[in-house]
């Protein structure tokens, strides 16, 4: 694990990749906030806007301390909060100050209460008609599911992915991560710094639309395309493949892995590796034999296989460039010497709580690496920080804390 500090691998933040880019954070919960903190990694300043009560996520455990998550401080890094009073103009007021200057805004709060704060795209474009402003919403900001509340475990729920999930003829199950939420957080990413290089090419802003629903749907291509195609319905086949085969995890003697056998030739080499009737049957030549026996081999390669350690199949198999790999567990996986070789766990180090470990920015780039850049902030943390650069005066700002339009918990 690296230990966190700025200007890590001698770059300063100052050469990072986004480094001048200034976003308006106005999210919560998980997409919206994990997205901001990959792009603070990468050189962006991003400004949490938080009402004075904060992130609902913050009281989401209570394993830091009381309104401290370990879930919230997970995925706000690299980013200072100020905390303001929306509902009151002179704190709108205080946000149109911050945005004049500011290249994305992103809410993912509800529809009518984006319409309600003046949070929607006329209201920000007319204050700053250059700005890229992204809205995160669970289904979409309009259509028959718009207004209703949603979650990750609705998005996968809607999407298919949860029916998708399982094992064959079993119930639906909601996949481990929040893969909704999470694949929303790097669409935003992209599609933010994409409209950003539209905007620097003509001049002018425009709105980015993402939904959990969306994003959960467009992580099954495939079998989309085959359904539409055959419209055969599509089930879930527990670690299985509907389209390969074996194409699976496997109990072996001491513990699960995964075969993934996507062609012929792969077969032929499981057949090299693993000399067994099984794999000389002749009747699973072919992949579309292959599933039509999929029970039957199956089961023999269930019965093969429990009956020696992984490491003893997966070693051939791997001489022999078959696609494997045991399963780990999320304890055996933090401590795979590959996540370790990628640098994929980092700590941090906070002023209150100490030493704890965050999942590194997995994008890699050898000249400007990402890094993050500061601890998650405390509701308000820089309320007087921020409105100072931004040319509000020593006065004004004590009148604003008197008046609770905005709060200040700044660490000393």
């Amino acid at each position: 694990m690296r230990e966190e500090t700025k200007g890590i691998a001698g770059v300063a933040r100052e050469q990072l990749p986004l480094a001048g880019i200034r976003i308006i954070d106005c999210t919560h919960a998980m997409a919206g906030p994990y997205a901001t903190s990959l792009m603070g990694d990468l050189g962006a300043e991003v400004i949490k806007v938080e009402a004075p009560g904060g992130d609902f996520l913050r009281k989401m455990d209570q394993k830091f301390a009381p309104g401290e998550s370990i879930y919230f401080h997970s995925i706000n890094r690299s980013k200072r909060s100020i905390a303001i009073d929306l509902k009151r103009s002179a704190g709108h007021q205080v946000l149109e100050s911050l945005l004049c200057d500011a290249d994305i805004f992103i809410t993912n709060l509800r529809v009518a209460a984006v319409q309600k704060l003046r949070l929607d795209y006329e209201s920000i474009a007319k204050i700053r008609p250059e700005i890229v402003y992204c809205s995160v919403t669970a289904f979409g900001e309009t259509g028959p599911r718009s207004l209703e509340p949603g979650l990750d475990l609705l998005g996968q729920a809607v999407s298919g992915i949860m029916a998708m999930t399982g094992e064959h003829a079993g119930p639906p199950l909601k996949a481990g991560p929040s893969i909704t939420d999470i694949v929303t957080s790097f669409l935003l990413c992209f599609s933010a710094i994409t409209a950003l290089r539209a905007r620097d090419r003509d001049g002018v802003g425009q709105k980015v639309e993402l939904n959990l629903a969306d994003s959960g749907f467009a992580t099954m291509p495939n079998l989309v395309t085959e359904y539409m195609h055959t419209h055969v319905p599509m089930r879930p086949w527990g670690s299985g493949h509907p389209q390969a085969v074996p194409y699976q995890a496997f109990l072996a003697e001491d513990g699960y892995f995964v075969l993934a056998c996507l062609s012929d030739d792969i077969w032929k080499k499981i057949g090299e590796a693993i000399d067994d009737p099984v794999t000389r049957d002749p009747r699973y030549t072919r992949n579309t034999a292959r599933i039509d026996y999929r029970v039957e081999l199956v089961d023999g390669l269930q019965r093969l296989f429990a009956s020696a350690p992984r490491e003893h199949w997966m070693t051939p198999l791997r001489r022999l460039g078959v696609p494997c790999a045991p399963v780990n567990t999320l304890e055996e996986a933090i401590v795979d010497p590959q996540f370790d070789h990628n640098g994929m766990l980092r700590c941090m180090q906070h002023p209150e709580f100490g030493r704890y470990t965050v999942v590194d920015n997995p994008i890699k780039m050898d000249r400007t690496p990402a890094a993050p850049f500061g601890y998650a902030p405390a509701i308000g943390e820089h309320s007087k920080e921020i409105l100072l650069e931004a040319g509000f005066s020593s006065n004004h700002i004590e009148e604003l804390l008197s008046t609770g339009i905005i709060t200040d918990r700044s660490r000393t």
